[in-house]
């Protein structure tokens, strides 16, 4: 499976947008003041001396000038003043941000963002914006820890924040933590569905693909399942699907089960797919199986290009044992498990009416393939269209490995 690679894509640039939103919008410190303080406190005379407000008022002039370097190197100056006040260190560290914004040095802006935070002047209702935008920051320089530490921080004081607990989860994934990461966004998930609300996909995504990391195979089915359920998707259901295939093990029967599903979905693309399904249903005797598949792949266009000739032979095959097979069919059999068998002949010719009664006559009294004869008839009531009768059927199908089957067919008929 390609969960890895898959899920890069969510962290490209995830974070830096939020964190420049409020400082790459304002212009030059007039318009920032109201987060960086800079205008106001040098109005304040005798907050801010001399030694550091003659430096810091050049570089406010500079940098409304748009020289933000040269105002860098007065805001410098600035810093390297002894003694300076806690106010005077917030002031400084404050506007080092807005201009280590401007010139792209994240990193520095980042910094200084903590230093601000540290000097204890930050009104209390700016303190989480600013630890939000620390926790952006540091994510976008990959300080992963510290992008950790600051979320983190914000949701101790201000509560919890969608975007900070998947950008928290991101950043463990990268620093490798997937235990962490596979415990927190399971938490998360059953949060949101507690609430009555669709559990974020990059937090599933983040799930799955830290279940993969450590081979937890429970951990892929549960996410991929949810993943399927709320955003439902044909490389989720065949990520889902060979799972499932690996628990069911080798064998003909399964292998035509999980082609079973997938034709149903929709998922069935390749020529290889139609064909292999046609065989299997053949040496199963399902003939009339075979036909219907064969028939959907030339009618999908999948069949009849250059192995159109083959494809045909097959086809020709399962016609033949088609008109032999059907007029032999009886009304009914003996044991529940002759019941079951006739009833999936019955179901492979479309007589849904007539499979569905077999079924239920065998599942009458407890029989070995009992479980099978119920996912079958949870299929052929799929088939007939009675969908709430199928996932219903489906549900009470018992046994961990066609348990998981019958799951994936509640996904698959409750679209």
């Amino acid at each position: 499976m390609r969960h890895p690679r898959r899920i890069k894509r969510f962290y490209a640039g995830a974070g830096l947008a939020g964190a420049l939103t409020i400082l790459m919008a304002l212009s030059p410190v007039a318009s920032f003041s109201p987060l960086l303080g800079v205008e106001r406190a040098l109005a304040a005379e005798p907050t801010i001396g001399a030694a550091v407000g003659k430096p810091l008022k050049q570089a406010q002039d500079l940098a409304n000038a748009g020289k933000y370097a040269a105002a860098l190197k007065k805001t410098n100056e600035a810093n390297a003043v002894p003694g300076k006040s806690a106010y005077e260190s917030f002031v400084i560290d404050d506007f080092l941000v807005f201009l280590n914004v401007q010139t792209r040095n994240y990193a520095a802006a980042a910094q200084a963002g903590e230093a601000a935070l540290a000097t204890g002047q930050v009104p209390t209702k700016d303190r989480p914006q600013r630890l939000k935008t620390l926790a952006q920051l540091y994510y976008s320089v990959k300080n992963y820890p510290k992008a950790v530490f600051f979320a983190q921080s914000y949701q101790k004081e201000a509560g919890s924040d969608a975007e900070l607990q998947k950008l928290a989860l991101q950043a463990r994934y990268l620093q490798g933590d997937f235990a962490k990461v596979g415990v927190e966004a399971k938490s998360l998930a059953a949060a949101a569905q507690a609430k009555g609300v669709k559990p974020d996909e990059t937090v599933l995504q983040l799930w799955l693909s830290s279940a993969f990391k450590q081979q937890d195979k429970q951990g892929q089915r549960e996410a991929l399942m949810l993943l399927q359920s709320t955003y439902p998707k044909p490389s989720y259901l065949s990520d889902l699907l060979k799972l499932v295939s690996a628990d069911l093990g080798r064998s003909d029967r399964m292998s035509l089960e999980i082609f079973r599903v997938k034709l149903a979905a929709g998922i069935l693309q390749t020529s290889d797919e139609y064909m292999e399904m046609a065989q299997l249903a053949i040496q199963l005797g399902l003939p009339g199986e075979a036909e219907n598949a064969l028939s959907r792949g030339f009618k999908a266009g999948v069949l009849g290009g250059k192995n159109k000739s083959r494809e045909q032979r097959l086809m020709a095959m399962a016609q033949k044992q088609v008109a032999q097979d059907e007029p032999t069919l009886g009304a009914s059999a003996g044991t529940s498990a002759a019941k079951a068998a006739l009833a999936e002949a019955y179901a492979s010719y479309g007589k849904t009416d007539k499979a569905i009664s077999l079924y239920r006559d065998a599942l009458a009294s407890p029989f070995d393939g009992a479980s099978l004869a119920r996912l079958h008839l949870g299929q052929a009531l799929a088939s007939k269209g009675d969908n709430a009768a199928a996932r219903k059927v489906f549900s009470s199908v018992k046994g961990s490995r066609l348990g998981e089957l019958a799951s994936v067919w509640v996904l698959v008929v409750g679209r």
